[in-house]
């Protein structure tokens, strides 16, 4: 059986994923009229830094390449390699949906709505997605009907051995984490934003190894 604590986290950490982006968007936009051209543009931004050009050289220098796959097995120069790799990404392309796509966006909150749809879709993406096939999982684990989706004996027990002894904490750290991440997304927008306005491009750096810094706890723990 999965623990109601456990299925009440994956219900919190679903909700923030998916309910605190849209939330804040609305808000910005009621309240400051901020662009929601920005919004869908930050979310674009995302998929393609991260998704579309990141990704695939992330395959190659950690599985395609066995010469950069094994150096970077090490724990120090993977979490250096991740959180570089992330902040050069996602503040270039902050960098230049400001400076071309969102030129004439000259106002704060709409820099705002741009960190909302960036640090949303990534919530969105990677957190709402995971924890609604995990709840549905659970409900059939719990309901005794998991083998009624027709999957592989295999994997429905090994699925239903990481759902059960996950400790139920962890569900809801993932809402938690978001929460974080989305503000953290705002300032990181805000802090570009300033950069091609003010034509002080220290601030673009700075971004990259504030990013680079936050991502490295993450890099090591994905690394194990």
């Amino acid at each position: 059986m999965i623990s109601m604590n456990a299925i009440y986290g994956m219900i919190f950490s679903l909700i923030i994923s998916l309910v605190l982006p849209l939330g804040l968007i609305v808000w910005v936009r009621r309240k400051y009229k901020a662009s929601l051209f920005s919004f869908f543009v930050g979310m674009v931004a995302w998929f393609v830094a991260v998704q579309v050009l990141e990704a695939p050289i992330h395959y190659y220098l950690l599985v395609g390449n066995e010469s950069t796959a094994q150096f970077l097995s090490q724990p120090i120069a993977y979490m250096l390699y991740g959180g570089l790799m992330a902040g050069l990404f996602e503040e270039t392309a902050r960098l230049i949906c400001f400076k071309f796509i969102l030129k004439k966006q000259n106002r704060i909150q709409d820099s705002i709505a741009y960190g909302i749809g960036h640090g949303g879709i990534e919530a969105m993406l990677l957190v709402s997605l995971t924890y609604l096939s995990n709840l549905v999982f659970s409900f059939l684990i719990n309901n005794g009907t998991l083998s009624s989706l027709g999957m592989p004996a295999e994997l429905t027990d090994v699925l239903q051995s990481q759902l059960m002894t996950t400790d139920a904490s962890l569900f809801w750290v993932a809402g938690i984490e978001r929460i974080g991440a989305i503000v953290v997304h705002i300032g990181l927008s805000v802090l570009v934003f300033k950069a091609v306005k003010s034509r002080r491009y220290g601030y673009y750096l700075l971004a990259i190894l504030l990013h680079a810094a936050l991502n490295f706890p993450a890099a090591l723990a994905q690394l194990g």
